[in-house]
């Protein structure tokens, strides 16, 4: 359900969801400038005023009397599908639809929505919540002349297997209590997941091993990853093994840390 704020959101984004679509297997490679999403050169009145590595920005924003800072009116942040994805998040999104076919939107609670498609996942904050509806029909690459069907997310095996994590035993337990404590996942983790799964439909997970780690066990991974991402060298000495098998160690929950 979304919260207040995004109820005029909501009603800007009903015209825009269509059925279903399977979702896929990634890499991680950047966009060339060519695949980089945006809304054009011109946005809701507004020209891109700056661009910085993979995001465009529209228009200035004016700074509040007594603040230090202020967001601009409306930007597109573009990442990888493994290094921004919601079952990687330490969040749950306000709420998770399909967009134009088959990108996968998850509502923030911080005026964005991010839209796995393909590789990629877009994200686009509006300072304005009514501006969102126009900005997600307006999104395309720079190499589209236009609007087109967003095509299915694209995720790697480790994400495909927290979603197999529920769903491997959704079936047999049927109730979402009795799944997160099977599963050792929050209530509200199980429901996202099920979701998910249930937007990208069942080719997604067809031949998708359910995981043999534990929700504990990938939860310390995470961490693990988390503390020695710029220092790698020093926690493999600290764990007693070479920097190749601390990777290969980590690479077990990649598409999970925010980082690829």
């Amino acid at each position: 359900m979304l919260r207040g704020r995004w109820i005029a959101l909501s009603i800007a984004l009903c015209s825009l969801l269509l059925a279903p679509s399977a979702g896929g297997r990634v890499g991680a490679e950047g966009p060339s400038p060519a695949q980089t999403y945006w809304l054009g050169p011109y946005f809701a009145g507004m020209e891109v005023t700056g661009t910085t590595g993979s995001t465009v920005v529209y228009g200035n924003c004016e700074l509040p009397e007594g603040e230090g800072g202020c967001a601009p009116p409306a930007q597109v942040q573009n990442s990888s599908s493994c290094a921004r994805n919601p079952i990687g998040l330490d969040r749950i999104p306000a709420e998770v639809f399909l967009l134009r076919g088959g990108g996968l939107a998850a509502v923030n609670e911080s005026n964005g929505v991010d839209i796995g498609t393909g590789g990629r996942t877009v994200t686009v904050y509006t300072g304005e919540p009514e501006l969102m509806g126009a900005a997600l029909r307006e999104l395309h690459t720079r190499a589209q002349s236009a609007p087109a069907p967003l095509a299915p997310p694209v995720y790697p095996l480790p994400v495909l297997r927290e979603l197999k994590r529920v769903t491997a035993v959704a079936g047999r337990l049927g109730g979402v209590g009795a799944i997160a404590t099977a599963t050792d996942l929050p209530p509200a983790e199980v429901e996202l997941r099920l979701r998910i799964a249930e937007l990208l439909g069942p080719e997604a997970l067809a031949g998708v091993p359910a995981p043999t780690m534990s929700t504990d066990t990938v939860e310390r991974l995470r961490q693990l990853a988390f503390k020695s991402q710029f220092h790698p060298v020093r926690a493999a000495r600290r764990l007693g093994i070479s920097v190749d098998s601390l990777r290969a160690k980590l690479s077990r929950v990649r598409g999970l840390t925010g980082r690829c």
